[in-house]
């Protein structure tokens, strides 16, 4: 019996450990890509068509072993929408012309979607100490790394931890321009300053939401939320920064003298960023347009099931956008990449998925947590018209499906009171 105590005990240290890796490693990307055939256009590597083992993916396959084992009881409601949603995208793939590029993304959609299943199969008890200090220590080191990035003007050589070879120099490199002086716009260990500034302050709301109940952390309360914000401001991802200035409001919406007092320190520079969008830096807003009017194109081609998820790449060759060198990228709109890649049948899918846990958030809606994450998935939704990494890239997909996993919990039976 003491043998049997201490086994489940071991295989619940492992599995909370696991969790806290997970969570921790899940803004970087470190990893081994391989280039397959499918994955070059024109002798270019394509990174989203690059078969890509994690180690993040790694321990999530180290989680869900050591989960089965303990024969645990499975979110079936959560595990009905995943797999609907898994297969109309699968669906998509039936006259796909690049079928093995669409399963490197159905492969990352599967390992993403089963961390999602394992959130929403346990208590909010059972994760919450290891959720907020995974995610409290990650977006500290990942802020960190970005604000000396922009102060170097560069990386910082921390391949260990996924970050890319980059300088001002690097061609493409995404920067700001500030009255003639340029500046990196940083990456930290993340593919791109967009996807930092998502991956930002979609923590920060967590965050600010679960460390209020640790005893003695106000301190570190203002400097995991100071750190956080100041890389946001540094991504200059117009975007994450309005999404910021939402949750600042929020925060702050008692004091506003206080706030409108902050804000007077970076309007300077969110000045220029945005008002840059309607003279010297139109070209990104050119760009999404043209890949807009594409996507539709390849709707209307094909509208019940779409060219095949992670086929947009392969089928905008022809095409041409705007811009000094050939822009391989998906169209920056999760809803049009949606329609264009997987059709309405992929649409209806992925509602399913989201529309589910939301419906059943806004009809809890006063309770403090709820409230959260139906603000992370306005987030979700408002950057995702913007922007596509959220259905493209690990990173996104990790965010995504942590907040749908979260939303689907089983304080949704009852269990939310007293889990808390």
């Amino acid at each position: 019996m003491n043998y049997k105590r201490s086994v489940l005990q071991t295989q619940k240290k492992i599995e909370q450990a696991l969790f806290f890796l997970i969570i921790f490693f899940l803004p970087t990307q470190i990893g081994k890509h391989f280039w397959p055939q499918f994955s070059f256009i024109y002798s270019l590597k394509i990174d989203y068509l690059s078969p890509t083992l994690y180690l993040w993916d790694l321990c999530l396959i180290g989680l869900v072993i050591v989960w089965i084992l303990s024969k645990p009881k499975l979110n079936t409601k959560a595990l009905s929408l995943l797999l609907l949603f898994l297969l109309t995208q699968g669906l998509s793939l039936l006259g796909a012309s690049n079928v093995l590029g669409g399963l490197v993304r159905l492969e990352q959609l599967f390992l993403t979607g089963f961390f999602g299943l394992y959130i929403s199969s346990k208590k909010l008890v059972e994760i919450k100490k290891e959720l907020v200090w995974g995610l409290g220590l990650s977006l500290s080191l990942v802020s960190v790394i970005a604000i000396f990035q922009f102060l170097k003007g560069g990386s910082l050589g921390l391949w260990i931890l996924g970050e890319r070879s980059f300088s001002l120099s690097t061609p493409s490199i995404a920067t700001f321009n500030f009255y003639g002086n340029v500046y990196l716009r940083p990456y930290s260990t993340l593919p791109h300053p967009n996807v930092l500034a998502g991956f930002l302050v979609l923590s920060l709301a967590l965050i600010s939401w679960g460390i209020r109940g640790i005893r003695g952390n106000r301190r570190i309360r203002v400097l995991v939320l100071g750190l956080g914000v100041i890389a946001t401001l540094l991504s200059f991802s117009r975007a994450g920064i309005l999404v910021l200035l939402a949750e600042a409001f929020l925060y702050f919406r008692k004091k506003i003298k206080l706030l409108i007092l902050l804000l007077l320190i970076p309007l300077p520079f969110l000045y220029v960023r945005f008002e840059s969008v309607f003279n010297f830096d139109s070209l990104s807003i050119l760009r999404r347009e043209e890949l807009n009017e594409v996507s539709i194109k390849l709707f209307w081609q094909n509208p019940l099931f779409g060219v095949g998820i992670n086929n947009f790449i392969n089928e905008i060759t022809e095409s041409f956008i705007s811009g000094p060198s050939r822009f391989l990228q998906p169209v920056h709109n999760i809803g049009l990449l949606v329609l264009a890649e997987s059709g309405l049948l992929g649409l209806l899918g992925i509602l399913g998925l989201l529309g589910y846990p939301m419906f059943r958030l806004w009809k809890k809606k006063d309770e403090e947590f709820s409230k959260v994450l139906l603000f992370c998935f306005g987030s979700i939704f408002f950057l995702g018209m913007f922007d596509h990494y959220f259905l493209t890239l690990p990173t996104g997909q990790r965010l995504l499906f942590l907040i749908w996993g979260l939303s689907m919990l089983e304080y949704f039976n009852g269990s939310y009171k007293k889990s808390y």
